[in-house]
């Protein structure tokens, strides 16, 4: 109760600025997410989990609104509540509270975001490599600064997640990761990257460097855009670099080649299939050494099928998805996954309705 009478007194703190000056504003929004995830991998050759989680999550945020022109400034606060069907226990609510640069041109769009804020306001796409449908989910918000820059020929962004501060029991980490994309017309070139640093806590060793780099090409084959809206095919190299500076003492290198292709109609069914062909891009998620600990996610964020030891992922997903209005959508997969051995099903379904103070603003009627 303490927390939702901080965040209350907070509110209303901000809302007599708002009224206090014409220049300023209040604003809000909400975000709302249910999500069906049933992952059935347990005739699959390595121990991957087989789970469902079943979720809602609502995120509503308050804040206040200045600047001129297309420049905006926003402070915001909020709370990112969680609810896991079937069970009793409730996860502990995590604010959210942020400073947001905006600045809109033409066709170009520059922003900042400091604090704590939602991973959804980033723009750049990441390879399941990097980060996990589990992660993106779960860890939905960022601890830290995302400055991130859209044109007419791409994108650019940089973030720092500060994921955990050093204590006793607990080890400092802190991830530092960016995407870009380039078009040339049809083709177009891109990357992804990532620097985490996993270090020690007061009472466990072992520091580890992890890098991991993806720079691909593609080329945009949607020729018939009324049919086929979305409709490409990418290819790129997945590389790491990881050192356990105390238990190995070496950077151990693995790495692979990644084809990824989409095609989607416009009624909204499509296939998007990835495959990836190399060695294992997590080698100490188990101990490797008598005396290393098991890292396991707390060093590695992506989907565990990269630690494959037959040297292929394969996964493609079937899905339909409907925009119902800009605001409402839902989206119906059914996702296979191949280790190299065996396959593993996963079926997904999403609904996420976007609400904010401006969907209900009315004009004034002339007088």
């Amino acid at each position: 109760m303490k927390y939702f009478t901080r965040l209350a007194i907070l509110s209303a703190m901000l809302s007599v600025s708002c009224l206090a000056s014409h220049a300023q504003k209040f604003v809000w929004d909400a975000d709302f997410d249910y999500k069906f995830d049933n992952r059935e991998y347990a005739s699959m050759k390595n121990p991957y989990t087989s789970a469902t989680y079943f979720s809602v999550r609502l995120t509503p945020e308050i804040g206040l609104e200045w600047g001129k022109g297309m420049k905006r400034h926003r402070i915001m606060a909020g709370a990112d509540v969680i609810i896991d069907f079937g069970t009793n226990s409730q996860r502990i609510p995590e604010m959210v509270l942020y400073y947001n640069y905006i600045r809109r041109g033409d066709a170009t769009t520059f922003g900042v975001w400091a604090g704590r804020f939602p991973r959804t306001n980033m723009i750049g796409t990441y390879s399941n490599a990097f980060f996990s449908e589990y992660v993106t989910y779960y860890d939905s918000n960022l601890d830290g600064l995302l400055i991130n820059y859209a044109g007419h020929n791409g994108y650019v962004e940089l973030v720092c997640d500060w994921n955990s501060m050093y204590a006793a029991d607990r080890r400092e980490k802190f991830m530092i990761f960016s995407s870009g994309l380039l078009n040339r017309g049809r083709l177009y070139g891109g990357y992804n990257f990532s620097m985490f640093h996993h270090s020690v806590s007061g009472t466990e060793k072992g520091v580890v460097d992890n890098l991991l780099i993806y720079p691909y090409i593609g080329f945009d084959m949607s020729y018939w855009p009324t049919l086929f809206p979305t409709l490409y095919i990418q290819a790129g190299w997945l590389q790491a670099f990881q050192n356990d500076r105390v238990y190995v003492g070496k950077y151990v290198t693995p790495g692979g080649f990644q084809l990824e292709a989409r095609a989607e109609t416009r009624w909204g069914f499509g296939v998007y299939e990835t495959l990836y062909l190399g060695g294992n891009l997590m080698p100490y998620y188990y101990s490797t050494l008598p005396d290393q600990p098991v890292y396991g996610d707390g060093l590695y964020f992506g989907e565990p099928f990269y630690r494959t030891e037959d040297g292929i992922y394969n996964r493609l997903e079937i899905y339909w998805k409907r925009n119902f209005t800009s605001d409402i959508s839902l989206k119906i997969s059914s996702v296979h996954h191949y280790d190299g051995n065996s396959w593993g099903w996963q079926q997904l379904l999403e609904l996420q309705v976007k609400i904010s103070d401006r969907m209900f603003k009315h004009r004034r009627p002339r007088e």
